[in-house]
């Protein structure tokens, strides 16, 4: 019965593996046989497919010229769609399960692993630490079923920040259109052709959730680097020479102190997050509870897309890229604070002063 439990595990494991590699191998090849190649090694198109599928996961690279730390947060979605996908045959074969769970992530970090250590060369080699973590929390969290019911607070909050990264996404797409003739620009340097330049499209879409976040960063006031020694936010604009990117045109090419403004989005989401725990419980005790302990989980989700969001572009001098991850997280939870304090305990407060002139 065991044995059984573990070969189905160890089977769904690998196809949720092949339900990502097996495209991206397609799309490696076609690439490489439109683009042609001098020492026509095939070897060369599978390592790279495994880097796509390595990527994925929010594995980091170490190359020749420096680091690959900022990666599409979109790309995620396929293997956590693939395992999602597969683990209800592996749920079948096991009497509980949590040790369904534990087989399959383990089984799956293992293939995570394997991948890192097979696509090492002298030029790129993905992080050999981070590949089994990071293929046993996406297999676990793919897994998981989150009780709506009782997290609602959470999904509430996780819905408001989804409305806000749709603002900032909203806010791209305007500065994009105001800076297309830039865009147009580099389209024309570049030159990819077609078949380059679909897959470059491909890309940069994958890259917009990591956009989106930045922009929010930006329209919040908070800001954001681009590169060693960068600063880019309503009150500071210092930026120094960038890549031909198409999706870069966007960027703000001065200060723009009206942007300041975009904190109050902040303090809004806040406080209907309070104001949806203080209607939700009728008790102080309830409230403080579950206002803190969801707000909690939702720091935590944040803070690692915030993190997996932003590092290094290829090179040290773009160094860092992105959120300033400590500095954002502490705006949101000082805002969150202070929302706390006005929603929950100052009417709390309010009553028992009444209360003690009531009694008097």
């Amino acid at each position: 019965m065991i044995l059984s439990a573990l070969g189905v595990s160890f089977r769904q494991a690998l196809r949720s593996v092949i339900l990502v590699f097996f495209p991206l191998s397609f799309i490696s090849l076609f690439a490489w046989a439109i683009a042609g190649s001098t020492t026509a090694n095939s070897a060369d198109p599978m390592r790279a497919s495994v880097w796509l599928w390595l990527g994925s996961h929010q594995i980091p690279f170490t190359v020749t010229t420096g680091k690959l730390t900022v990666l599409p947060l979109l790309a995620a979605l396929f293997p956590f769609l693939a395992l999602r996908s597969s683990f209800p045959k592996v749920e079948a074969g096991f009497s509980r399960l949590q040790g369904a769970r534990l087989f399959y992530s383990l089984w799956y970090s293992l293939f995570t692993f394997l991948m890192a250590m097979a696509s090492t060369t002298h030029q790129v080699k993905a992080n050999l630490w981070a590949a089994p973590l990071s293929g046993f929390l996406i297999a676990l969290l793919s897994t998981v079923k989150i009780n709506r019911k009782k997290f609602q607070h959470f999904y509430f909050a996780l819905y408001c920040f989804c409305i806000l990264t749709g603002i900032g996404a909203l806010s791209f797409a305007v500065s994009l259109g105001i800076h297309w003739q830039v865009l147009k620009n580099i389209e024309t340097v570049i030159a990819p052709g077609f078949v380059g330049g679909l897959l470059f499209v491909l890309l940069q879409l994958l890259y917009l959730p990591n956009i989106a976040l930045i922009t929010v960063s930006y329209i919040t006031g908070i800001g954001f680097s681009f590169g060693f020694h960068t600063a880019i936010s309503a009150n500071n604009f210092s930026l120094h020479q960038i890549p031909a990117i198409p999706i870069l045109s966007a960027l703000p090419t001065g200060r723009h102190p009206i942007v300041r403004s975009g904190i109050v989005l902040l303090v809004i989401f806040a406080l209907l997050y309070f104001w949806q725990v203080r209607k939700s419980h009728l008790r102080f005790v309830e409230r403080q509870r579950h206002g803190i302990f969801d707000a909690l989980c939702f720091f935590l989700v944040v803070g690692l897309l915030i993190y997996l969001s932003s590092g290094e572009l290829l090179t040290p001098a773009l160094n860092p890229i992105g959120i300033n991850w400590p500095r954002f997280m502490s705006y949101l939870g000082i805002i969150f604070f202070v929302a706390l304090l006005v929603v929950i305990y100052l009417p709390e407060m309010i009553k028992k002063l009444q209360r003690l002139v009531h009694h008097e």
